[in-house]
């Protein structure tokens, strides 16, 4: 690329700002809901198939825009040919004058294992820094980016070179600190793969298939884009090195974390039986499943269940409804553009026992069994939807109260209390979270003897909660802080 489209580019980039479109991603707590410039929002992605799902529903909304001609090379699944169709895409966009979408085309384009194929994209990136601290609205949030804008720059510079996996991929390794990121996997003879399973065929899942659906109104238009269309399933990655990080920040809760990861298999897509997480409040069960769904690629649509006072929150509403809502699981999956999504139902003990307009607990029983989800047909949507790939996971403090069809659905795994034993590990997390979240991760020092004695006393008091070892370590540090001020 010219100096002169360069700053072409740059400038098509500064002028779409103004028409930005927000990143909805559930329940994600790490990304804020306002709106800011798409290619921030595609570089929070965790994996390439994620990416390119997000960056293809923006596309397809841009007038004048051909798509079809590059849509079998562009899911393919092999880079070069990938790669190819991310540039024609890109050219096409300049040439429209939509330079963001053509930024997020052509980052779409970078092969972590080329550093050359980082150069017309790290100068817009590095250009618009300034626009990504201004739209980031939390501190913790704009460590992510700082996080994964570093990658990019070291895949530039040839950290990674050789290593075929995707630069969204790298960077959400880096994030989470495995380990193993740095070491490259040389590439096979044979075309690599960016959504890579043992099979093709499992890479992707037509979850509304065309034959099986009526005409949508209006009111659906989100999932328009969704009939006939093959959507990617997130691969299961460094099953090992999530393990090692989950149990590294549940050290309380290794033998469950190690029966929830039992099923995945390395390079074959993420798929778990229903998963009940059981456990006294404020021992992390909820905090669990967004780490789970964090260091998988998979991002967790949250239902919470003490709120949902009938069926509708999960089930949907029928077609005829003014204000009709296809059921949960369609609208994780519509939201994210994954098929095996994580559908998470919160609290799902404190949901309503009412009848009136059907029970929470009842229209999630259809989703648990393969059988039905692979056909379920959405009263909403009036269409039959493959939904076997979704993940189903809850939390409860108990079981008592819900229905037997239920807890035979669902595997059910004891979350323990923390112990006293576990208080210096668990303290270390929570340190490094405070520590990102104000930007200060190489100055806040490490808790002192004295400060974990004191610590551990209020702990034990207040019942081992993990929710009230964080707010008694945030209170330690004030105390720290003025102390120091005061000498």
């Amino acid at each position: 690329m010219t100096d002169k489209d360069l700053k072409a580019w740059e400038r098509l980039v500064q002028e779409d700002r103004a028409d930005c479109t927000p990143r909805n991603v559930g329940d994600s707590p790490s990304l804020s809901t306002s709106a800011k410039p798409i290619p921030t929002a595609l570089l929070l992605f965790n994996t390439w198939p994620s990416a390119a799902a997000w960056t293809w529903a923006k596309l397809s909304k841009i007038e004048g825009l051909r798509l079809d001609d590059v849509a079998a090379e562009f899911w393919s699944g092999e880079k070069e040919r990938c790669k190819q169709a991310c540039r024609k895409l890109a050219k096409r966009l300049f040439d429209l004058g939509a330079g963001e979408a053509a930024l997020c085309a052509l980052m779409l384009s970078v092969d972590a294992g080329q550093p050359k194929t980082f150069n017309d994209v790290l100068p817009l990136l590095d250009s618009g820094a300034e626009h990504l601290w201004r739209d980031a609205h939390s501190e913790l949030e704009m460590a992510e980016i700082r996080c994964r804008l570093s990658t990019w720059s070291k895949a530039a510079e040839g950290h990674f070179e050789g290593d075929h996996r995707s630069i969204f991929w790298i960077a959400h390794l880096q994030l989470i600190g495995t380990n193993r990121v740095a070491q490259p996997v040389w590439p096979s003879p044979q075309p690599q793969n960016w959504t890579s399973a043992a099979e093709p065929e499992g890479l992707s899942v037509v979850v509304m298939p065309k034959a099986k659906s009526s005409k949508l109104g209006a009111v659906h238009e989100d999932f328009k884009d969704m009939v006939d269309a093959k959507l990617p399933l997130v691969i299961a990655r460094e099953v090992r090195g999530v393990r090692d990080v989950l149990s590294a920040e549940y050290p309380h809760a290794v033998n469950a974390i190690d029966v929830v990861l039992r099923e995945l298999r390395e390079g074959y897509p993420v798929r778990l039986k229903p998963l009940l997480l059981v456990g006294p409040p404020g021992n992390g069960k909820s905090r669990l499943v967004r780490r789970i769904g964090q260091l998988l690629g998979l991002e967790a649509y949250r239902i919470d269940g003490s709120s949902s006072t009938d069926a509708v929150a999960f089930g949907g509403t029928p077609k005829a409804w003014s204000n009709t809502v296809p059921c949960a699981p369609a609208r994780a999956i519509c939201q994210t553009r994954i098929a095996n999504v994580i559908c998470f139902v919160d609290e799902i003990d404190k949901s309503a026992t009412s009848q009136h307009n059907g029970r929470l607990v009842h229209a999630i029983l259809p989703h648990l069994e393969r059988e039905t989800a692979c056909c379920y047909r959405d009263s909403s949507l009036d269409a039959e939807l493959d939904l076997s790939w979704v993940v189903h996971i809850a939390t409860a403090n108990s079981t008592k109260d819900l229905p037997e069809p239920l807890t035979d659905r669902y595997r059910i795994i004891n979350i323990p209390p923390p112990r006293l034993a576990d208080l210096p590990l668990l303290a270390a997390n929570v340190m490094r979270e405070l520590a990102i979240e104000i930007g200060e991760e190489a100055f806040v020092q490490s808790l002192a003897n004295d400060e974990l004695d004191v610590i551990a006393r209020a702990w034990s008091a207040s019942g081992f909660s993990l929710r009230k070892l964080r707010l008694i370590i945030s209170a330690t540090l004030e105390l720290r802080y003025q102390t120091a001020v005061r000498h």
